[in-house]
């Protein structure tokens, strides 16, 4: 899909009015280019909230190349949180005996794989074309917490794929965002990829409405919140997010982190590879 990669992260974190900093976030960047970012939310107020968001990250691994990758990923930190305190698993066999503690957004790149981005609770992902126009953004609550079932990258399952998620879901996983507008996105000006807990867009969206997310009020691309002149750097973007936030008043912890691609990063096909449509 892509050849080379260049790649600009920075992520802050603010307590907001709580306590204390329940929120994770996680950054890993290896020598051939790949990259894992993660935040995870620690469920504000919950007694063991920011345990659960460590070990949900700390159980990610340092590289996810496809969609069977993502979903283990998903699957370990799911673990991990629940590990700590096994005592407060439902007695319940329903869908409440398998939730993690936490809420999970987690983007990835490979050279072989491309951009590959998906999340569970109300953790979210956007996706901002760095030359401005309408870019994406993920829906909180986007399947059964705790499972993977929706994401960017995240091909269609066939039925001779083994996906480690519950009898039927496997057919929910699907690609929300075409390969090819992602590699158009990078090809052209690069593309913004923003993981931001709750903590960033509640209050935001109380005071500007959903239009602060657009260039296109019909559009939730988050690029209408972004002036041309800060977008040059990841650094430039969460300041400005930030900023935002507390302007407007921080009412739980906040967390983002910003990946910025395209610098670099050349795309040699705007076709997904063998087996992904």
């Amino acid at each position: 899909m892509f050849s080379s990669s260049h790649v600009d992260i920075a992520t802050r974190a603010e307590v907001g009015p709580r306590d204390r900093q329940e929120d994770r976030v996680r950054e890993v960047v290896s020598t051939d280019g790949s990259w894992v970012v993660a935040v995870a939310d620690g469920l504000g107020g919950h007694p063991f909230g920011d345990e659960a968001a460590q070990a949900a990250v700390d159980a990610l691994p340092g590289r996810i190349a496809d969609s069977v990758e993502m979903v283990r990923a998903f699957d370990a930190a799911n673990a991990a949180a629940w590990a700590l305190h096994p005592e407060m698993r439902s007695p319940d066999e329903g869908l409440s005996s398998v939730i993690a503690l936490t809420t999970l957004v987690v983007a990835a790149w490979t050279p072989e794989g491309g951009l590959l981005v998906s999340w569970v609770g109300d953790s979210m992902a956007f996706l901002v074309p760095i030359g401005g126009g309408a870019g994406w953004h993920s829906t909180p609550h986007g399947g059964p917490m705790g499972f993977v079932s929706r994401g960017v990258g995240m091909f269609r399952a066939s039925r001779g794929d083994s996906y480690e998620l519950p009898p039927g879901h496997l057919e929910n996983l699907s690609d929300d965002v075409p390969a090819a507008r992602i590699a158009q996105w990078i090809g052209e000006q690069g593309l913004l990829v923003v993981l931001a807990t709750d903590g960033l867009f509640d209050p935001i969206l109380v005071a500007h409405d959903r239009g602060w997310f657009g260039d296109d009020r019909d559009d939730l691309s988050l690029g209408f919140a972004l002036p041309a002149d800060r977008r040059g750097s990841a650094g430039d973007v969460v300041d400005t997010l930030m900023c935002t936030a507390r302007d407007v008043g921080l009412v739980d912890n906040t967390t983002i982190a910003v990946v910025r691609i395209g610098d670099g990063l050349v795309a040699t096909s705007g076709v997904p590879p063998a087996g992904e449509s």
